[in-house]
């Protein structure tokens, strides 16, 4: 029961915020504009048959998008924040938006865009990849189907990226938290049911959500400061496990670097 109680904390935490529904409106607007999901469909279907196209839509399309290109950052950048503060265990649960962090949020957006590739997307591919040639190459299955075996590989790459988040915020390279997989790993096992628990619940935000279509970024950035208040102290957990398991020959400065969010 204790892992459920974590669950309504970290609700809790986010709705305690009195401006939280602003300050997650704004994140999912300024992460994926709700123009851009609302006219993406009719300016792909113009670009295929000019006779579906909408004049205005061909034009305003390409600068509603780049303005979410310019945008796309910063709420990586809040979600970033988020997570530290769940792994330090200090200050509101939600950061405030005002334009003196955009750019701090913006560089943090790029190196969590970074991390995410190679311990989210790369993966996801490379399954998928796989997932295409068995069951669609050799099985003759429809490739309408692979969609199925989206959320089997979500399940485990979203929090594997989040552990090289949280290794980052810990003051390791960039590079090193990205591509040290054999480290990730290891801190991903020591917390794995934690982990997935947290996981599972974002996806099922996401399949819910995404039936709704223009709800899908709001609700990606409620689910990411959501399961970042999880996993942020349950990346402390993995840490402190990992330090005992390896207790024999583990340097002492090396318990005071994770004691002190620093491992």
């Amino acid at each position: 029961m204790s892992r459920f109680s974590d669950l309504k904390n970290g609700f809790d935490q986010i709705t305690s915020d009195r401006h939280w529904i602003a300050k997650i409106l704004l994140g999912g607007f300024l992460l994926i504009n709700p123009f851009v999901v609302a006219l993406a469909p009719t300016y792909i279907a113009g670009m295929n048959n000019f006779e579906k196209s909408v004049p205005w839509v061909d034009t305003w399309f390409p600068w509603i998008l780049g303005f979410n290109v310019l945008t796309f950052w910063f709420p990586l950048g809040f979600t970033f924040e988020v997570l530290r503060r769940a792994r330090n265990g200090r200050g509101r649960q939600l950061p405030d938006w005002n334009l003196r962090v955009l750019p701090r949020y913006a560089k943090e957006g790029a190196v969590k865009l970074v991390l995410a590739i190679t311990t989210l997307l790369l993966p996801v591919g490379l399954w998928m990849a796989l997932c295409s040639y068995i069951f669609v190459n050799l099985l003759g299955l429809p490739p309408a189907l692979l969609s199925m075996f989206v959320p089997p590989a979500m399940l485990f790459v979203i929090p594997f990226c989040g552990v090289a988040c949280c290794r980052w915020l810990d003051g390791d390279g960039v590079l090193n938290c990205a591509l040290n997989y054999p480290k990730n790993i290891r801190l991903f096992r020591r917390a794995l049911p934690d982990y997935l628990l947290a996981s599972l619940f974002l996806i099922g935000v996401n399949a819910v959500t995404t039936a709704f279509f223009y709800t899908i970024p709001f609700a990606a950035v409620f689910g990411l400061c959501l399961v970042d208040t999880w996993f942020g102290p349950t990346y402390a957990e993995s840490v402190q496990r990992d330090l005992e398991a390896r207790a024999i020959r583990v340097p002492r400065h090396e318990k005071e670097a994770a004691v002190n969010g620093r491992y």
